[in-house]
């Protein structure tokens, strides 16, 4: 009994040793841990294989044999190359005058100048006062350098037609509304010097039987403006030439 109790407790120190060992492997360093048995991670790890490509075996290199020939001594000649032949073609006369002289560099021609530009009409040179005729009838184009050149025009049709389109810069003197007489006393006010009574005017309406613009032009007449010229083709005529125009009460 007594021995039974002796090997229980030899058994009992044994485990107790081993599981002491075990913890202060655990917790000791990394340098003086011991690994336990059969602690291999990477054992049954195992890298593919690789296999090396086999490279052919360069053949030698043999020089082509050359043709000798031995003499009756046994000596060995060289074999002779043969003869390059080179061909030069001939040079023709004209081709050798090519070569020496040197190619003339020809003169670049000047551009001609541009043309000036034609001066701009003189409304005074050709639109000159006329005291003994109300008006003078024109056409478009002389109705289109007067403009361009800064001469005052005149709307006779009525108002609602003027805010509809008018011809760029024009004024708006209906023959037909009550204001008109005061807007040619207010005209003539604005232009008293018998100087200023003489620059062109030109008055307009609808063109073809349209009489609005004669009978202003009687008007403007009647307090000594002496050169007066009435668009007998009219507005529509302007609009069709590509004119500027203007929509609105303002000229």
């Amino acid at each position: 009994m007594r021995l039974k109790s002796t090997t229980v407790q030899i058994v009992l120190l044994v485990i107790a040793a081993f599981a002491i060992a075990v913890i202060a492997n655990a917790f000791g360093a990394r340098e003086r841990r011991l690994k336990l048995v059969a602690y291999y991670p990477n054992a049954r790890v195992v890298p593919p294989r690789v296999t090396q490509p086999v490279l052919p075996t360069p053949m030698p290199v043999v020089p082509p044999a050359t043709m000798t020939t031995t003499t009756s001594g046994g000596q060995a000649i060289p074999p002779v190359p043969a003869p390059v032949t080179t061909t030069v073609a001939p040079v023709k006369p004209e081709d050798r005058r090519d070569r020496l002289s040197p190619t003339p560099t020809p003169t670049p021609t000047p551009a001609p100048p541009p043309p000036s530009p034609a001066p701009a009409p003189d409304p005074g040179a050709r639109f000159v006062p006329h005291p003994d005729k109300p008006y003078v009838e024109i056409g478009g184009d002389d109705v289109a350098a007067l403009h361009k050149a800064g001469a005052l025009v005149l709307d006779a049709r009525r108002s609602s037609v003027y805010e509809e389109g008018h011809i760029a810069g024009a004024r708006s003197f209906s023959v037909w509304e009550s204001d008109v007489d005061d807007k040619v006393n207010a005209l003539f006010n604005e232009r008293s010097d018998p100087r200023d009574q003489n620059l062109p005017i030109v008055i307009y309406c609808s063109g073809g039987a349209c009489e609005d613009s004669h009978m202003l032009a009687q008007k403007l007449w009647g307090v000594q403006f002496n050169n007066v010229y009435v668009y007998k083709d009219g507005y529509p005529d302007w609009k069709n030439r590509g004119g500027a125009t203007r929509s609105g009460t303002n000229p």
